[in-house]
């Protein structure tokens, strides 16, 4: 009879062993949700990526388009166009009305006529351009 109560013994499980199983599906489950959310994630920002840069390629073009379109306004044949087709009667300057200026200092104030529209300072004449001048 002994043996025959060892197999109709049952196996009891005791409260650790169901506490240890059922964290142990908490931590699986949490894993596996954690890593749906972030291949979640990834994807999220990979749409977000291509959306971004194909911004980027369609500011890129149209940059281009402005700049071309600005380097034709700018154009010295495309302004004379435009000024003889709004009628403005303006005409290319002649050589004595072109008047141009050096970059002088901010203390030189006393300017002399040198050629046709070019202007230097009197005071201000550079040390090394004295001395190996010949005049």
């Amino acid at each position: 009879m002994v043996a025959r109560n060892r197999r109709r013994k049952e196996i009891s499980l005791g409260i650790g062993s169901w506490v240890r199983a059922v964290g142990l599906c908490i931590l699986l489950g949490g894993l596996a949700m954690g890593y749906v959310w972030q291949k979640s994630q990834i994807h999220q920002l990979g749409t977000l990526l291509q959306k971004k840069e194909l911004r980027l390629d369609l500011l890129k073009g149209e940059n281009e388009r402005w700049q071309q379109m600005r380097a034709e306004m700018r154009s010295t044949q495309k302004l004379y166009e435009r000024v003889r087709k709004l009628g403005l009667g303006l005409m290319m300057p002649t050589p004595e009305q072109v008047l141009k200026l050096s970059d002088l200092p901010p203390e030189a104030k006393e300017l002399e006529r040198s050629e046709t529209g070019e202007y230097r300072t009197v005071k201000q004449m550079p040390i090394w351009g004295s001395r190996n001048r010949k005049e």
